[in-house]
């Protein structure tokens, strides 16, 4: 996730402060979609994303949020589908960011809990009968949107012009002095729901419009999502998705670099830490997490040159755990386990781990580093 200033009307057409939308999305629980996801999470045509509801799930906090701008790849690499990503109003991320950087979060779709019918937008209009609207306050993505004239028995198709809907060949049913029209709306699930309301000419542009319509309440889809940092630290590349990985900090005279040969359990690369003597090395996570999200950290140590004790422990932000544990370190692969929760008594929040303090010389391979 990444974060931007957001206002009230976007891509997607609908003022996200209107009286009728959730309390949260007026209070700017919004989010920009990566466009290659803007169909939605079924998979609809472009726009269909617009009005969706997710909830987000971080180390610090648990937000629903309402799908109300477009990134797009122009511009925008990290919106070009290397994986799924939300950029967030700022309002958003001062809830669920921790007042740290944003990063990784797992998310899933949930119908909007919205009261109240589906309101259209009428963004422009004219008196030939062209017309445009953005639909808004629906619990499930729109897939189609039909129109039937008041004075016919026929379904007539909108067209999607990008995040809104569009009437551009009918001179007649929406022009000035024409006799308006009810609408027929397909839910992304399937449910159609026909309206009552007629749209007349005398509802202007720039005005909202009640469809009387709305899709069913849902059936509960089970527990919400939970977020839990990525386990493999380290395991032939480091964990983590781009722009979000576990990242290695060194102090004192030890270099790390990415070798090939001689890792444990043949993997094709390991880590090495050349001079490895009054040195460290932190490897920590973008945010901290609870300590009781893993009960194990472990990893693999062996000494490519000289040998001797080091010591190991979780860390949190600021200090390692207060129980670290020493490794005698030799020519041949030890896999070291720690066991978290005895490493860490008194600390609530995790960070990382930190392999310091080397009781001599050494060049030090390490390999496979994981929390479980």
């Amino acid at each position: 996730m990444t974060e931007y200033s957001s206002t009230d009307r976007r891509w997607c057409g609908f003022d996200r402060n209107h009286s009728v939308l959730p309390q949260f999305v007026r209070d700017g629980m919004t989010v920009a979609i990566a466009e290659p996801y803007n169909g939605s999470s079924y998979d609809g045509d472009s726009g269909e994303a617009c009005g969706e509801c997710w909830e987000i799930d971080t180390t610090f906090a648990t937000q629903i949020v309402m799908v109300h701008d477009l990134c797009p790849i122009e511009g925008n690499p990290i919106c070009a589908g290397s994986h799924f990503h939300f950029d967030v109003a700022h309002e958003v991320a001062t809830v669920i960011d921790g007042g740290g950087w944003l990063g990784e979060a797992a998310v899933r779709r949930v119908p909007c809990p919205v009261t109240g019918a589906i309101h259209a937008y009428v963004s422009d209009r004219n008196e030939y009968g062209y017309l445009k609207v953005a639909f808004f306050n629906h619990r499930f993505p729109i897939r189609n949107a039909e129109y039937r004239p008041t004075d016919s028995d026929e379904w007539l198709p909108l067209q999607r012009c990008l995040a809104r809907w569009c009437v551009e060949e009918d001179m007649s049913t929406f022009a000035d002095g024409g006799p308006g029209a009810v609408f027929r709306l397909t839910s992304a699930a399937g449910e159609a729901v026909e309206g009552t309301a007629v749209l007349t000419y005398d509802v202007g542009a720039e005005s909202d419009f009640d469809t009387g319509i709305q899709f069913v309440p849902p059936t509960p889809e089970g527990e919400a999502c939970e977020f839990v940092p990525p386990g493999d630290v380290y395991n032939e590349t480091w964990g983590g998705i781009d722009g979000v990985r576990w990242e290695p900090n060194t102090w004192g005279s030890t270099t790390l670099s990415e070798v090939s040969a001689g890792c444990a359990d043949d993997s094709s690369s390991c880590l090495l830490l050349s001079n490895f003597e009054g040195s460290g090395l932190h490897i920590t996570y973008r945010h901290v997490f609870p300590t009781v999200t893993f009960f194990r950290l472990s990893l693999q140590l062996r000494a490519q040159s000289g040998g001797g004790q080091v010591e190991v422990a979780p860390r949190s932000d600021d200090a390692r755990c207060a129980n670290p544990t020493t490794v005698q370190v030799g020519d041949q692969w030890d896999l070291v386990e720690i066991d978290v929760p005895d490493s860490c008594p008194d600390t609530s929040e995790l960070h990382g781990l930190t392999i310091s303090l080397p009781s001599a010389a050494m060049d030090l391979l390490v390999d496979e580093i994981s929390y479980e």
